[in-house]
């Protein structure tokens, strides 16, 4: 038999002391009770690591502190859902994709990130880079990244761009009696004109890429400059041969051959005649008329005086042909360059 004893408490009254078997049943139903909540705050969550599957069985208020309980790390960039500050409820699930680590290049910059992942655009959204609609990608928008990536954004951008040239004036040339031949004047300086080409200038990341034309407009016309050259004979004088003196208006640098007047030179349709019809004879010469006009009256240096009366099928630019009443004479003169003289009137 236990024995009941009363205590007087400080107010007077009479309190009964439990026997021991009362304090065993107290805390039986203390610790079961205390079993009861641990039993009631207790919650099964799976979890998913990048695919793979997991089952935790937690008492953790959050996502955050369950993890962490489970000794799952959760590094920065990597992905939880839903977040870590979640509440943990029974059944639910938690996802979590790791992060990768790669590099992104923009802008001149090159920045270090890690993420999930996520797509090529996705990830430059989340490092808050924006991309214009005419700029690259080192690899296309919709695929993933992965560890060691380096994703470069290439910045395209576009101008039009306006060029002015100047355009050169044309020359046109007058003649002029009262200048002498040889001389020139301006008789209008002409000024230049304005041309306006636009083209279409790309750009990466800076730097000109192409350039295309895409149009030309004159925005102001080109005035033509006029130089007048002279057409009057200067006379000059010359003594040749033995002390004569010459009056003469220009010398040309010339070949110069020979000829007779019969068929050895002149084939068989030779008539003695000149192409103006003078008769051949010592003192004629055959001259390209471009050069020197029919009927000039020259000085031939070694040959003497002769007049431009004849051509031929061989005398074309600076050669002259001069005539001699001989085969003999003709073959002596040989082929030779010599001043010729264009006589004055």
């Amino acid at each position: 038999m236990i024995l009941q004893v009363e205590k007087l408490s400080a107010s007077g009254w009479r309190l009964p002391v439990r026997s021991g078997t009362c304090w065993v049943n107290f805390l039986a139903g203390l610790a079961f009770m205390l079993l009861l909540f641990y039993a009631w705050r207790l919650q099964t969550i799976a979890v998913t690591v990048d695919g793979v599957p997991l089952k935790l069985t937690t008492t953790a208020p959050t996502v955050e502190a369950a993890l962490a309980k489970a000794g799952v790390v959760v590094r920065s960039g990597d992905e939880v859902f839903p977040g870590l500050d979640a509440r943990v409820r029974e059944g639910m699930a938690v996802a979590i994709r790791r992060g990768v680590d790669f590099v992104i290049e923009a802008d001149g910059q090159t920045l270090a990130v890690r993420m999930p992942p996520v797509t090529a655009a996705e990830a430059l959204r989340r490092a808050g880079i924006g991309l214009g609609t005419a700029d690259r990608l080192s690899l296309p928008a919709d695929a993933q990244v992965w560890a060691g990536l380096r994703l470069k954004v290439t910045r395209v951008t576009t101008e039009c761009l306006t060029i002015e040239t100047k355009i050169a004036p044309k020359v046109a040339y007058i003649n002029d009696a009262n200048l002498d031949k040889g001389k020139q004047r301006v008789v209008h300086p002409g000024e230049a004109g304005v041309l306006a080409r636009e083209y279409t200038v790309v750009y990466e990341d800076g730097h000109e890429v192409s350039r295309q034309l895409t149009g030309e407009r004159v925005v102001k016309p080109a005035v033509q400059k006029v130089i007048a050259r002279g057409t009057r004979p200067v006379v000059r004088t010359a003594t040749v041969g033995r002390g004569q003196t010459i009056r003469y208006t220009d010398v040309l640098i010339m070949e110069a051959t020979a000829y007779e007047p019969g068929p050895q030179s002149c084939g068989i349709y030779a008539d003695g005649y000149t192409y103006t019809g003078k008769k051949a004879t010592y003192g004629i010469a055959a001259v390209d008329p471009k050069v020197i006009p029919l009927g000039t009256k020259l000085y031939i240096e070694g040959y003497g005086f002769a007049a431009a009366e004849d051509i031929g099928s061989d005398i074309k630019g600076n050669r002259i042909d001069v005539c001699y009443d001989t085969v003999r004479e003709a073959l002596l003169w040989g082929r030779k360059r010599v001043k010729v003289y264009i006589l004055a009137p």
